[in-house]
């Protein structure tokens, strides 16, 4: 799952929480003047907040199809066309909306308060939450890499969060140990907005085996029980405030994520890109990177940012990159 927060005017947040991921995307940075433009939702055409699109970048602001998920998913023919209805989307678009539940939306709201507070501190006092062991912890701007430029995000990284008697962490397996909470508030929220994210990503996944016609429709879900599901928030500096090292107007490069399934939420600066397919291009990461991958042509995707619902990738299917 990604779920990633923005701020307006102020430095970009993002919380990044992955279930299951790859998708192909670029992030650019925070900006104080900003162009604005509409977005519409296809499914009842109502009208929805307006965006922001970010200078420095050519692309083509999204119309995307918002889903409502039902509130159980059982095997039925309503279920399995919303399903189908995924499918297609995800095949045209590389991405979709799904509507927020009002609890999401509060948890939202609180986790993109906390985690500003979080990157508030000092940067001596961020430096002390990491584990060396579970990859958890905070990154600063400029540590992470695309295609050999600095990234200018800063991360916090939630893992599984496993004690010492773990007999993963005990046989040092990589990933698996301690998640270095900055304090118990913190994790807590952090912690409840995996959980109720996570019941979003059950559905779309059981959904999805209904669409592809498969006899188990937990088929999906099986094989991603007590799976290495994670979030990671990031905080993207304002274009006048970055770390000196990368590329004007990129926070991320173009990428493609990890995974199986991404889930992510922003808040309305806006600042996320994906790569839809293009006619005649072959993006084939298994054999070649992906990084950088036509960063600075004109077939971008803009995600305007949406109020109360979150965006959705499947893994290792399409492009993308956050201003």
């Amino acid at each position: 799952m990604l779920f990633k927060m923005l701020s307006v005017k102020a430095p970009v947040t993002s919380l990044v929480l992955k279930l299951y991921s790859i998708f192909f995307a670029k992030k650019a940075v925070a900006i104080s003047t900003m162009m604005r433009t509409p977005a519409t939702s296809s499914r009842g055409g109502e009208a929805v907040p307006l965006g922001t699109m970010p200078p420095y970048h050519k692309a083509t602001p999204g119309q995307l199809q918002t889903f409502e998920l039902p509130r159980e998913v059982t095997v039925n023919e309503e279920n399995s066309n919303i399903g189908k209805a995924l499918i297609e989307a995800w095949r045209k678009d590389g991405i979709l909306q799904i509507r927020m539940t009002p609890e999401q939306s509060d948890t939202l709201r609180q986790c993109f308060k906390t985690s500003k507070e979080f990157f508030s501190l000092p940067a001596e006092e961020k430096a002390t939450y990491v584990d060396d062991q579970s990859f958890a912890g905070y990154i600063a701007s400029g540590e992470e890499i695309t295609d050999g430029i600095a990234d200018y995000s800063e991360i916090f990284t939630i893992t599984k969060d496993l004690g010492q008697s773990d007999p993963r962490v005990q046989n040092k397996w990589p990933c698996h140990g301690p998640c270095p909470w900055p304090n118990e508030s913190y994790k807590d929220k952090m912690n409840h907005l995996m959980d109720i994210l996570g019941e979003s990503g059950e559905k779309l996944l059981k959904l999805t085996a209904l669409g592809l016609g498969l006899a188990n429709p937990n088929a999906l879900t099986e094989m991603t029980e007590d799976g290495w599901h994670h979030m990671r928030i990031l905080r993207f500096p304002q274009v006048d405030k970055t770390n000196g090292k990368g590329k004007t107007g990129r926070g991320i490069g173009s990428h493609t994520d990890y995974g199986l399934l991404v889930i992510a939420g922003q808040d309305d600066v806006g600042g996320l890109f994906v790569r839809p397919r293009v006619e005649g291009e072959s993006l084939k990461n298994w054999q070649t990177s992906a990084a950088g991958f036509q960063e600075d042509d004109d077939k971008w995707i803009y995600v305007p940012p949406v109020e109360n619902v979150l965006t959705v990738f499947p893994g290792e299917s399409n492009c993308g990159k956050f201003l």
